[in-house]
């Protein structure tokens, strides 16, 4: 089963129609795991990521800080095409930077504004498998000078910045501008963080994140994408996703099966990409309807279409769109009824919670007693109207 989210950006900002799709390939970070150890580290770090997301504030908290108009360096608008690996809950893109390209593997995030990567030196790091990227090896690499209108630093050199997550989240570094090699195509002058400093940020397979967010300093915003789309392998397939910058309107189109629901936003969290989920149905039984945005989000595994903070209109649960999660989360009231309804759907007995996979809705299947796992709709389609 393949899930295919087309994601449009509401920029405020008059952008040039993209030229063509650039494609990308998505590859999965624990490739080489088990199917029990795939799942159980795939849950680990979904189960992570409620913090990380809903208590992040809007921007990260940083001294440098991307403009609506940032002095012409803004990239011209393009489409691009990376492939995307599933890894675990996080998937990786290969890209390059600098001049000679110097190539690395990123973390890809939608819930994320600012593109990163550790670089030398490398004062405080986590440990990463592709050597370490050297500023000064490359001859179109440039720090954002303080007085730029992009930085807000009180740095006398260079736009130092301090990107935080929530728990112990953090990247410090300086705000650097180069060529970024996306698939075939490489574009000048795309701002990024070039990280001295961090911790709690992805795994040893990726050497920094790729914001794909709503603010102004993520790739999508940089290179004036309006639509892009992913497409996700399921977890235990070793094929590599896709990630579609810069996707045609026809390619949406003629996806098949597809449903097509109306993004919102939030202006606590205005970064991230919100739906509202309007009601909750097990089977045959009636929908049971969401009819106020949710308190603070007390999180709790789920098995709807996303874990939020009360974003989108009033009378609605806001839900964010998190690439970086594979179960998905919804808030405790709502999953405690969602857990009932499926219980009286199934009629199983609950079993005793799986403390390895760190799931606690589960059930006992008699013996002999297979489960069907088919679902009707293989590819689903979130965005706005086409």
């Amino acid at each position: 089963m393949e899930l295919l989210l087309v994601l449009l950006l509401l920029l405020f900002l008059a952008l040039p129609v993209l030229p063509a799709p650039v494609r990308l390939e998505l590859a999965r970070v624990d490739a080489n795991l088990t199917g029990h150890d795939l799942i159980r580290r795939a849950v680990q770090r979904s189960l992570d990521r409620p913090g990380v997301v809903v208590a992040r504030p809007s921007g990260g908290g940083g001294s440098g800080a991307a403009t609506a108009a940032d002095g012409g360096r803004r990239s011209a608008a393009a489409a691009a095409e990376a492939p995307v690996v599933a890894g675990g809950g996080e998937y990786l893109v290969k890209l390059g930077i600098g001049t000679p390209q110097h190539f690395f593997s990123a973390a890809i995030d939608t819930a994320t504004d600012l593109v990163w990567m550790q670089c030398q030196p490398c004062v405080s790091c986590y440990r990463q498998l592709d050597p370490v990227f050297n500023p000064r090896l490359s001859s179109s690499y440039a720090v954002v000078p303080c007085s730029s209108d992009t930085c807000r630093s009180e740095d006398d050199d260079a736009c130092q910045y301090t990107y935080r997550y929530s728990g112990n989240g953090v990247t410090r570094g300086t705000l650097a501008i180069d060529k970024l090699a996306v698939g075939s195509d490489v574009f000048h002058g795309v701002i990024f963080g070039c990280s001295n400093s961090s911790a709690g940020g992805p795994p040893a397979q990726a050497s920094g994140l790729v914001g794909l967010g709503r603010g102004p300093f993520s790739l999508v915003s940089q290179l004036s994408v309006r639509r892009f789309m992913y497409c996700l392998p399921p977890p235990m397939s070793r094929v590599p996703g896709k990630l579609v910058l810069g996707a045609a309107v026809d390619a949406v189109r003629n996806v098949s099966d597809r449903v097509t629901i109306t993004m919102s936003s939030s202006t606590r969290y205005p970064s991230y990409y919100y739906l509202n989920l309007d009601g909750l149905a097990v089977g045959d039984q009636t929908p049971r309807t969401v009819r106020t945005a949710a308190p603070p989000p007390t999180a709790r595994r789920g098995a709807a279409t996303g874990g939020g903070d009360g974003g989108g209109s009033a009378n609605a649960y806001g839900m964010i769109v998190d690439i970086a999660s594979t179960i998905s989360f919804l808030e405790a009231s709502l999953y405690d009824e969602l857990a009932d309804d499926l219980e009286e759907e199934l009629r199983l007995p609950r079993a005793t919670p799986s403390r390895r996979l760190g799931l606690d809705l589960c059930f006992i299947l008699p013996e002999g007693v297979g489960m069907d796992r088919s679902r009707k709709k293989e590819k689903t389609i979130i965005g706005e109207e086409f």
